[in-house]
């Protein structure tokens, strides 16, 4: 018959997806797929509002209210308009006006005395023309009397006399007036020229000299009118004829000009300063912007469309796009950073269940909170409880992520994201060097003033109001002091939840007051005594190489408490009495030894001692021989069927540097203990010795320590047991007084 052989190195495809769905690898792309869901859920809810189907002139049975602060925009311009309008405009002294309007009637006046020349230069070309004809006539006839020869010479004489009619002819004023550089009549042109000079002299000095005071008084656009009106009454009372009189009116009406100019830019910048001291029209967050009861105007309607509290026909793709890639690529940075940095944490479905707990209750806390006010959210709470449960590194990047995303969730508020990092950062500073349950309570009040300080330090950068900000950043303390209060109440859930053992845990198993440390001490005083002395080797030796020392210490402080089923069996603990292993086999002391760790086991689950501690009992002799008894077997056996591995522990091996550590701790005190005149020299060689056997026998494969580790250790023990056996002087026979005051003196 044919033999089938099933080949296991390839089992079959619907083993391998069992296998994989029970790796740690698929817990967690669960929870990384479900926090994802999660997270972008909260974050949409958060930013996009409830949306209504309205238009103007609908009315509403329940009033619509603000989902964050707005800027009433139309509101806001409408009152900056105003404020502009009452800015009065801004005018400047120009005093190039005042001189070019004396310039100008300086001109004006040079320009008659040249029409006045100009005229009287035609006159008397006109005249000599005349004469002239008069000299050429040659039709006179010879006069035969003396009196018509001078009647004729006196007709001659009135012909030559021109006519002002002739000279000022309607072509030479058109010229004239081309000239002057303001507009004047005819008659104005002839009373120009021929006016009285004296007159006109009058009349120029007196213009100047109101022209001047007018001009010194500062003249507007708006009152020229009236600066005219003066003008023409000083110059109406002039002691001069009506016509002249009249030109010098024309003249300085003319001329008269505003020297307060209209600054334009220094106007606007003062209208735009009015505009920006007006304070913006603001709808809070819960204000109603729509009444029950009143139709939507249309201003109300813009509101509700800036607030995205309309629907519209299309999903807006670009905000859940946007959340989505956000929340991505936060998840994204902090797996990366944990598979980087916190290898254990994502390696543990527990730790990653747990975390992903926490940022779950830290979000929904935020949510309620928040209603009351959103500086209250307990944001270091996730901070403080990581740093307990899991350790600082994780914490740090935890509460960075916490900070981005509260930011999102409360309108992109950069006063959130910064104390959710600084109060964080706070908390998980004392946390991390707190020990003792009593100093949570000491992490809130600093997380308290850090926050006080974050938000009044932003609030007066962006509002500038010290009462404001002060009032605004006392909610900052109530958060840290719920971050505190929901620390020290929930931290027993989390411990007793996913059985994590926290430093405080390990500081509170460490009280010599705990029922099972008693009962070593008074039940088994020598044991009790020894686990000391192996807690302090094994704290000093975990502290020298990085390792964890107080749990180092705790663990030798439980490791041994199976003797107490079995005291008087255990060296120690035979004071006064014999030995009852003298009366046992070799197999039976053997299995009465070896059973104390199991029976150890049983008694720290009795009395509720977490799982991390029973691993230093089950796993601190790991799988070494009782040699004493082998020995003692092998001797009384003459068959030689005496093996070796009956009579070893059960294990298993030291999984951890803390666990191994406490092995090693445990040999070296029992056999330091056991040598007659230790002197530092001998105690250094055996401990490394005794390292050396644990190391070839193969007790320390599992758990990563290093030869310089071993070679630290072993420096570490040195110099505590050479403490605790440290020479003592030998003082000769005295009185007994004198004996206790020689002790004294040296410390013994």
């Amino acid at each position: 018959m044919k033999q089938v052989v099933i080949r296991k190195d390839n089992p079959p495809p619907i083993n391998q997806f069992i296998n994989f769905i029970q790796s740690p690898n698929f817990l967690g792309i669960v929870l990384a797929i479900i926090n994802y869901a999660l997270i972008f859920l909260v974050l949409m809810t958060s930013i996009l509002p409830n949306q209504y189907s309205l238009k103007v002139g609908d009315i509403l049975q329940t009033p619509i209210s603000a989902s964050r602060d707005v800027e009433d925009t139309v509101a806001t311009e409408t009152l900056r308009q105003a404020a502009r309008d009452s800015v009065s405009q801004i005018y400047r002294f120009d005093e190039h006006i005042t001189e070019s309007v004396i310039v100008e009637v300086g001109q004006i006046f040079e320009q008659i005395d040249n029409a006045r020349q100009l005229a009287q230069d035609k006159f008397e070309d006109y005249k000599q023309e005349l004469e002239n004809q008069w000299e050429n006539q040659e039709s006179i006839d010879e006069q035969e009397e003396t009196g018509e020869t001078n009647a004729e010479i006196t007709d001659t004489e009135e012909i030559v006399e021109p006519s002002p009619d002739e000279i000022l002819t309607e072509q030479f004023i058109g010229e004239i007036k081309q000239d002057f550089p303001i507009m004047l009549s005819n008659d104005e042109i002839l009373t120009c020229l021929n006016a009285d000079k004296t007159e006109l002299d009058q009349l120029r000095d007196q213009l100047l000299d109101t022209l001047n005071k007018l001009l010194d008084l500062h003249i507007k656009q708006d009152n020229l009118l009236e600066a005219k009106n003066t003008l023409r009454d000083e110059i109406m009372s002039l002691p001069v004829s009506n016509e002249t009189r009249i030109l010098g009116t024309t003249i300085g009406v003319s001329v008269l000009k505003p020297n307060m100019v209209l600054d334009g830019e220094a106007t606007q910048a003062e209208k735009d300063r009015a505009a920006d001291n007006v304070e913006p029209v603001m709808y809070k967050k819960g204000q109603y912007i729509v009444q029950a009861g009143q139709p939507i105007t249309q201003q109300q309607y813009t509101m509700l469309q800036k607030l995205g509290l309309l629907k519209e026909e299309k999903v807006n793709i670009s905000i859940l796009l946007g959340i989505g890639m956000v929340v991505f690529l936060i998840e994204l940075v902090v797996i990366l950073y944990l598979m980087e940095f916190e290898k254990r944490v994502v390696e543990s479905p527990s730790h990653m269940l747990m975390i992903s707990l926490i940022v779950w209750v830290v979000l929904g806390l935020s949510l309620a909170t928040s209603q009351i006010n959103q500086y209250l959210i307990p944001t270091a709470l996730g901070a403080m409880l990581l740093t307990v449960l899991v350790g600082p590194t994780s914490a740090g990047i935890i509460n960075i992520a916490l900070s981005i995303i509260l930011g999102l969730m409360f309108d992109n508020h950069l006063n959130i994201m910064v104390m959710t990092i600084t109060g964080g950062i706070a908390g998980i500073y004392v946390c991390s060097k707190t020990q003792q349950r009593n100093g949570l309570i000491w992490s809130g009040f600093m997380v308290s003033c850090v926050n006080l300080l974050s938000i009044f330090g932003l609030d007066m950068i962006t509002s500038g109001g010290w009462f404001t900000s002060l009032k605004t950043s006392v909610w900052g303390m109530g958060s840290g002091l719920l971050s505190g209060i929901f620390l020290v109440g929930t931290l027993p859930i989390w411990e007793n939840l996913f059985g994590v053992v926290t430093p405080i845990k390990l500081v509170e198993l460490a009280n010599p007051n705990h029922p099972i440390l008693k009962r070593l001490l008074m039940e088994a005083p020598g044991t009790y005594h020894h686990s000391v002395i192996v807690a302090n080797l094994a704290e000093n030796a975990a502290e020298a190489i990085g390792a964890d020392g107080l749990l180092a210490r705790v663990g030798a402080y439980y490791h041994d408490i199976g003797k107490l089923k079995r005291p008087l069996y255990f060296k120690e603990n035979q004071i006064a009495t014999g030995n009852p292993h003298d009366k046992l086999s070799p197999t039976l002391s053997t299995h009465i030894i070896v059973s104390h760790a199991k029976d150890g086991v049983e008694l720290a689950k009795e009395y509720k001692v977490p799982k991390v501690v029973q691993d230093f009992i089950l796993q601190h002799h790991g799988t070494t021989a009782v040699a004493y008894f082998y020995h003692k077997a092998k001797e009384m056996d003459t068959d030689g069927r005496v093996e070796i591995d009956d009579f070893r522990y059960g294990g298993p091996k030291p999984k951890k540097k803390e666990t191994a550590i406490v092995m090693m701790a445990d040999t070296v005190e029992a056999a330091v203990r056991s040598i007659s005149d230790p002197t530092p020299g001998k105690v250094e060689r055996l401990i490394r010795k005794l390292i050396k056997a644990k190391l070839e026998d193969k007790q320390l494969d599992d758990c990563h320590l290093t030869l310089k580790d071993l070679d630290t250790i072993a420096n570490a023990f040195t110099g505590v047991m050479t403490g605790v056996f440290h020479e003592r002087i030998e003082y000769p026979n005295m009185d007994g007084k004198a004996a206790q005051e020689g002790g004294k003196k040296h410390g013994d």
